[in-house]
Parts: structure tokens; C-alpha cells; sequence
């Protein structure tokens, strides 16, 4: 063999090394170092991890909840090789999602439906409700948010609202209890319909 094919061969091999350790650099965290990119989840682990392209034990952030397969998310890598659930990528407009309402209460239909938009942990509710016949009792639950979306914390809060207001006066306080109950609180003029716009809260 001519120098000059030998010399031909070993810049072929060094290149075929290169490539080679290009490739394993590339998947190896340790070399590569922190990255970050989307994935769909596969599953939900129900312990704060989830499944998403194959990768079986992604923790979830804090700031990541209700995980759902068919989620698009960002999952982060550490040089170590473990893998954090960042959260879900924004791909269609946010929406508002129907509450369902109490037994004996309704949309009365001046105003929104009793709904509940998430941002994030950040919960807006808004709608108007009202009993089906007479006025709201003091104390009466109106409905029982969804576990997912009550406020985080050990101890009710309350908002003022607006309420009919041809009645004096034209706000009532609303409060959402621990096990997510939505009720009113007022002792006299009792209202026939409650607003939820304005209530807002982190879960």
C-alpha cells in the first residue's frame, strides 16, 4: 500500500471516530451537559412523575399540575441525567371550562355561564348563578370546584361579589372552603343570583 493510500485510510478512520464520538457526545448528558426539549406524555405515574418519548420517571415541577397523556411539555435534563417536567407548551388558546352547579341552581342567563379559566396555578372564575325558584339561603352551596383547581392553603377564602342589585347591599360574600365548596355568606337580604367575576386564586 502507497503512503499516500494509508494516509487516505487513517483520515477516514479519524473522521469515522469523530463522527463517533460526536454521536455518543450528543446523547451522553455527561458530555453534553444540562438541555432541554418537548415531549408528549405517554403517562401519568400518579407519584409527581410522569412518561413522555420513551422516558419512564420524569419528575414533575411544582408548577406542572394535573399531568395528562397527550400533554405537550418541556422536560429538562441535567448533566447527571435526570429529567424535571417544566410544564405544558402553550399550542391552542386557553378556554374556560363549565362548573357544574349545585342542585337547585342554575345560569340564569344575564351574563356569563359559572366557569373557570387556568393560567398556569393562577384560577379565574367567572358567571352568574341563581336558585331555580325563591332567593339563595345564607350558608347554601352553590358547587364544589374540582379538586385540581381549588386553592392551595389550609383555611377558606372569601370575596365580595356582586348580586342582584336591586337589593341593598349589592354585594355578598362568597367563600370557597378547603374541600372546594362554593357558599354564600350572608345573614340577610338574601339574593336571587351571585356573580363569581373577579374571584381569583392559585392552586
Amino acid at each position: 500500500m502507497s503512503d499516500k493510500s494509508a494516509l487516505a485510510v487513517n483520515r477516514s478512520l479519524v473522521a469515522a471516530v469523530a463522527r463517533k464520538a460526536q454521536r455518543v457526545g450528543e446523547a451522553a448528558p455527561s458530555v453534553r451537559g444540562s438541555d432541554w426539549r418537548l415531549a408528549v406524555v405517554t403517562a401519568d405515574n400518579g407519584d409527581g412523575t410522569i412518561a413522555a418519548d420513551g422516558i419512564p420517571n420524569i419528575r414533575c415541577m411544582e408548577s406542572y399540575v394535573q399531568p395528562a397523556v397527550g400533554d405537550l411539555i418541556r422536560i429538562d435534563q441535567s448533566s447527571s441525567g435526570n429529567w424535571l417536567a417544566m410544564g405544558r407548551a402553550a399550542t391552542t388558546p386557553q378556554t374556560w371550562t363549565t362548573l357544574t352547579l349545585a342542585s337547585g341552581y342554575q345560569n340564569p342567563g344575564h351574563g356569563y355561564t359559572a366557569a373557570y379559566l387556568r393560567e398556569g396555578r393562577r384560577i379565574w372564575l367567572r358567571g352568574r348563578i341563581s336558585p331555580t325558584s325563591g332567593t339563595i339561603a345564607d350558608g347554601a352551596t352553590l358547587l364544589t370546584l374540582p379538586a385540581a383547581i381549588r386553592p392551595e392553603g389550609a383555611t377558606a377564602i372569601s370575596w365580595s361579589v356582586s348580586r342582584d342589585a336591586a337589593v341593598v347591599p349589592a354585594a355578598i360574600r362568597l367563600e370557597i372552603l378547603t374541600t372546594g365548596v362554593i357558599r354564600t355568606f350572608q345573614s340577610s337580604n338574601l339574593p336571587t343570583w351571585v356573580a363569581l367575576d373577579g374571584i381569583s386564586y392559585t392552586i
